[in-house]
């Protein structure tokens, strides 16, 4: 396989110059990105590797992707995947718990990550030490030593650090929340963190039922990018991974599909919090579907830091909230695109509320004027370019369109399918999803103000 152009980090640096320029610029004037060469390479026993060596430095990122999510969680194994993760650096029956050890010995660094759809793991190191890596991730795919003593201990930090993101910060149960309410049947209805009755119940024997069910060859891709040799990589693949049995069991359970929403939901929860808030949220299509592009260029347009509509017009312009964020969350099943913002003292969510739905009246009312669309269009164009700045931004891109898009190619062609994004299309699809029907909405009142409502208790 051809590798990629020398002169790819020189083409990506002037692309992001071209980009950084005023917004009156034309896109059309604007280049493609470079092309991205991608070899791809399936074991018998079902791994999938996809490569990409486009560095000049000599440094290689290496991410194994094993697509279990939260969204793959049974009733009463939620946290599974999440709590699974850590204990992945607890040590194996071959290194024990050095694997980190081999990585930054080296002057490698190494993490991992649990989302909805995906557990991933990943070290970047220099290139010469890619072999290592590799054998560390094929011993622990099926090596990985689960001892109720690992198992006690990586409970205790899962419980601290869902205290620390959910517990403690005065609206951090808001989201959560959110998501309980806004699906129904779809796994989505819980975070990755899980419920934490369900952390503290689950025992060696689930966790390793869990393991032996997704940590298996036909459940993972291997993603290496950066300078390497393509022949070499590929050859330590089959060396390390090949004789690894194929999972036996079925790693596809049947997701409930979210049925679609008919009627707004409206909730109120008290808090021990000083200012009221609110959030709202609307179902969107999933990752890579035709509506999800005029979507991101819709959320763009108002969710883009200080500058987005809601952030501008509900703390600078109106000053009704101290605070505002929206956030698309787009994924390999439907989402929701939301809103959250807290209110200035004296002011109540229902009149943010009736902001946030003057802004999305506003982009249904009419298309986007030229000069908004082709800013949201620059920024996207901008991030899928600073993506490819170094290996790590490149094999994290390159492994979620391979696993959750299906399509490892799409790197090459999602910066065109966002420039064929119109005003029109970003106006149909506000029409579409943005409706009252599609709603969720649910409001944050201090307790004393709020003393007679339950905690995620129906107003309406």
């Amino acid at each position: 396989m051809k590798r990629c152009s020398a002169k790819l980090s020189a083409c990506i640096l002037g692309f992001l110059s071209i980009l950084s320029l005023p917004v009156t610029l034309s896109l059309a004037a604007v280049p493609v990105l470079p092309e991205i060469n991608i070899h791809t390479v399936t074991l018998p026993n079902g791994l999938r590797a996809v490569m990409a060596n486009c560095g000049k430095a000599p440094v290689v990122t290496i991410e194994v992707w094993y697509h279990v999510g939260s969204r793959d969680e049974q009733p009463g194994q939620t946290g599974f995947a999440h709590l699974l993760e850590h204990l992945m650096f607890d040590g194996t029956r071959t290194v024990g718990r050095h694997f980190s050890d081999y990585i930054v010995r080296v002057g490698g660094i190494d993490n991992a990550y649990t989302t909805t759809d995906a557990t991933v793991y990943w070290e970047t190191m220099p290139s010469s030490n890619l072999p290592v890596a590799l054998w560390l991730e094929a011993d622990r795919m099926r090596n990985l030593d689960i001892s109720q003593k690992t198992l006690d201990n990586e409970r205790r930090v899962v419980e601290e650090e869902r205290r620390r993101r959910y517990g403690n910060p005065p609206y951090g149960a808001v989201i959560p929340a959110l998501y309980n309410h806004a699906f129904t049947v779809n796994p989505y209805r819980h975070l990755p963190i899980g419920d934490i009755d369900d952390v503290k119940q689950a025992t060696v024997k689930d966790i390793r039922n869990f393991y032996d069910t997704y940590y298996v060859p036909n459940n993972a891709t291997i993603v290496i990018t950066g300078k390497f040799s393509e022949k070499d990589a590929e050859e330590y693949i089959r060396k390390y991974f090949a004789e690894i049995p194929a999972g036996t069991r079925s790693v596809s359970p049947t997701i409930p599909r979210e049925p679609p929403q008919t009627a707004e939901r409206i909730f109120q929860m008290a808090r021990d919090v000083a200012l009221p808030a609110f959030v709202e949220a609307y179902h969107i299509p999933a990752d890579g579907t035709p509506d999800s592009y005029p979507l991101r260029v819709a959320a763009r347009v108002l969710s883009a830091g200080d500058s987005g509509l809601i952030y501008h017009q509900l703390v600078y312009e109106k000053q009704l909230a101290l605070e505002a964020q929206s956030s698309a969350e787009f994924s390999e099943d439907p989402n929701l695109f939301f809103v959250f913002a807290v209110m200035n003292s004296g002011n109540t969510p229902a009149q943010g509320e009736a902001a946030v739905n003057s802004i999305l009246e506003t982009l249904k009312e009419r298309p986007l004027p030229p000069k908004d669309l082709e800013k949201a269009k620059n920024q996207i164009l901008f991030e899928l370019a600073q993506a490819r700045e170094d290996s790590r931004g490149l094999a994290g891109q390159l492994g979620y369109d391979a696993v959750i898009l299906k399509d490892a190619n799409a790197i090459n062609t999602e910066a065109e399918r966002f420039l064929a994004v119109t005003a029109e299309q970003v106006q149909a699809v506000a029409r579409k999803y943005f409706i009252p029907e599609n709603m969720t909405l649910l409001e944050v009142h201090p307790d004393r103000a709020a003393a007679s409502l339950n905690d995620g208790g129906r107003k309406k």
